[in-house]
């Protein structure tokens, strides 16, 4: 399978896509009576590869299948900015199954033996977990996972044994962080109480679970919905403030960067993601109407550095990625 640039499920709408740009869950389990990953050897590889493959294709879910040893690094780098393959992961006996929108894949032999994940643009972490889970079962009736009945299912690493899940959500806060930054630190705090990790960069704001033991699926999914729900609230409170109050402010922060992005000669992704927070604040305001929603997660998608350099690979005219960028997003814009 070849990658062919970006990961089409961010074109499906989601709930709240403005604000919340995207749902993740992410599943791992391991086979019983089978050596974790760090134990490993060549022979247990292809033991676990060989069982999970026959199995994920008996499936019939129209995966496409990739060894990922066998891809361009440029591939690889990819899939990883396109949120498909986790950046933290081993790829010399990896393999990985994925739809043709990406928004499913299921990862072989990479820290865990298996690692199922589903995303979607907007707050869609229920249908996340459907798409995830209904994989997981299928499985399950197969294949024998390591559980424990005191622990949950067991991983290679302490931390993410129990349910074994990571649901995460990223949403854009750009207003919170301009106007209220005291709030983000009470949201912070909030989230700590209830087990939830935050990291917040570039007015993104990614929530997901810190706790996997002791707490089931249902509760993991419900705490982090709630909490998305509540910052998407604060943060539409604050733009309909501002709206109100300090309009011209706004204004000039949405219009200036959409005339960055139109004029510029060279462009670095934070400063892309940055400009592109304020675009959607134009669009919700309804400031903004030559350029669609559809088109920002576009140019987020497309103006990934792996992504320019593929798209540039024969090109001798630009001397970095900065330059390709903003050529790039300049083009996008005038269409």
């Amino acid at each position: 399978m070849s990658v062919n640039n970006i990961a089409n499920w961010i074109y499906q709408k989601g709930e709240d896509d403005n604000i919340v740009l995207y749902s993740k869950i992410s599943i791992y389990r391991n086979l019983d009576n089978m050596k974790f990953f760090h134990h490993m050897d060549k022979t247990d590889f292809n033991k676990v590869e060989s069982l999970l493959k026959t199995n994920i294709e008996e499936l019939n879910l129209d995966l496409s299948y990739m060894k990922l040893i066998d891809m361009p690094p440029i591939s690889i780098r990819m899939l990883i900015e396109n949120l498909t393959l986790p950046s933290n992961k081993n790829i010399v006996n990896a393999s990985l199954f994925t739809n043709i929108d990406e928004s499913l894949s299921i990862l072989i032999n990479s820290n865990e033996h298996l690692e199922i994940q589903a995303i979607a643009r907007g707050l869609e972490l229920e249908s996340c977990f459907n798409k995830a889970y209904n994989a997981e079962s299928l499985l399950d009736q197969k294949i024998d996972f390591a559980y424990d009945k005191k622990f949950g299912f067991l991983t290679s690493s302490p931390s993410i044994i129990g349910t074994a899940m990571r649901a995460e959500v990223c949403i854009a806060v750009p207003c919170l962080v301009w106007k209220t930054p005291d709030n983000i630190d009470y949201i912070i705090n909030e989230c700590a109480k209830k087990g939830l990790d935050v990291n917040i960069r570039n007015g993104l704001l990614t929530l997901s679970n810190g706790i996997m033991i002791g707490v089931t699926e249902k509760f993991i999914l419900d705490s982090i919905i709630e909490k998305v729900k509540e910052i998407s609230e604060k943060e539409k409170k604050i733009r309909n403030r501002i709206r109100k109050l300090d309009r011209v402010k706004a204004e000039d922060r949405i219009f200036r960067s959409n005339a960055i992005l139109l004029a510029a000669r060279t462009l670095k992704y934070r400063e892309l993601i940055n400009y592109s927070l304020w675009l959607r604040l134009g669009i919700y305001y309804d400031m903004i109407d030559d350029i669609s929603l559809d088109t920002i997660y576009y140019m987020t998608s497309v103006g990934k550095s792996s992504h320019l350099k593929q798209l540039y690979e024969n090109s001798n005219y630009y001397r970095n990625v900065d330059e390709i960028r903003a050529n790039v997003i300049r083009d996008i814009l005038k269409k």
